[in-house]
């Protein structure tokens, strides 16, 4: 029995106040809401290989019901399959060893992002890799741009970058885009779309967030672009360009390191995790076309 301005309070409410409390204020830190068809705090949760613990980047295969994806610190592009066995999509190594951080298939090309803004054209050609490097144009050699997110635009036909933090950026509050042709493989001169920070923060109550883009992808069910940013654990939903229609808070606990996402032909929503807090994982979000919108 606990006391309460000279009244007796039963153990059971105490306890209870307690837990309310908690959950409130666990309620800054993650939100119970999903986007519409989606029930995010209750994924499917499967258990990577150790070689993937520093999985980065997810791009769905429809013609096998697979993934590709690539690991920070490997030179080797990976298969996943929907039920998370991992097996070698290349034979051999692709390049040399550099900070890896996310994998598209366009055709018969496979591109993979390094973090100061290189694409890496990857072809098969008989039984050896043709590589193309194309470098990310800076003003200087100091390069102080951080890439972790790329995404196939069929819109634009082109290779979508998203800045984590680009020097461009600089006391602007923006989250910068820019745009790789490939068919000429040149880089736009200027950013293709940018997305204020200020503009993400506004859907949130608390109006706080830490925006760095870590994975991005397009729904085929609902034609909007879905947006990572592991710092901050934020999943945003845009219409593809720089207008932000919601953001969600992702569960840590889930979501301790999200670093990629993908879309099935159905809708279903995967993420994976890097090996934060354990093992790395990929979870499946189906998409449930009843489901009631929250």
């Amino acid at each position: 029995m606990h006391v309460l301005r000279g009244k007796s309070l039963p153990s059971y409410l105490f306890f209870a106040g307690i837990l309310l409390t908690t959950l409130t204020s666990c309620e800054l830190f993650w939100s119970p809401k999903s986007p519409h068809g989606y029930v995010v705090p209750r994924p499917n949760k499967m258990i990577l290989e150790k070689k993937l613990n520093e999985i980065s980047g997810l791009c769905y295969l429809p013609e096998e019901n697979a993934f590709l994806t690539i690991a920070d610190n490997k030179q080797k592009v990976y298969r996943v399959t929907v039920d998370g066995k991992v097996s070698n999509y290349f034979e051999h190594d692709f390049a040399k060893q550099d900070d890896f951080e996310d994998v598209v298939k366009v055709d018969s090309s496979v591109y993979v992002l390094v973090s100061d803004g290189t694409i890496i054209d990857i072809k098969r050609k008989d039984s050896l890799l043709v590589t193309t490097k194309y470098h990310f144009p800076t003003t200087d050699d100091t390069n102080k741009n951080d890439f972790e997110t790329l995404y196939y635009d069929s819109t634009s036909k082109g290779l979508i970058m998203l800045c984590k933090e680009c020097e461009i950026e600089s006391g602007k509050g923006i989250r910068t885009a820019y745009r790789f042709d490939i068919y000429t493989h040149q880089f736009d001169p200027a950013p293709y779309y940018t997305i204020p920070t200020k503009s993400v923060a506004d859907k949130l109550k608390d109006g706080k967030i830490d925006f760095h883009p870590s994975a991005a992808a397009f729904n085929p069910i609902d034609k909007r672009l879905y947006i990572l940013s592991s710092k901050g654990h934020l999943l945003i939903s845009t219409d593809g360009k720089s207008k932000v229609l919601e953001v969600f808070r992702l569960n840590p606990t889930l979501y301790p390191q999200a670093e990629g996402i993908a879309f099935a032909s159905n809708g279903d929503m995967y993420i994976t995790n890097e090996a934060k807090l354990g093992k790395p994982t990929l979870l499946r979000i189906p998409y449930k076309s009843m489901t009631k919108k929250r």
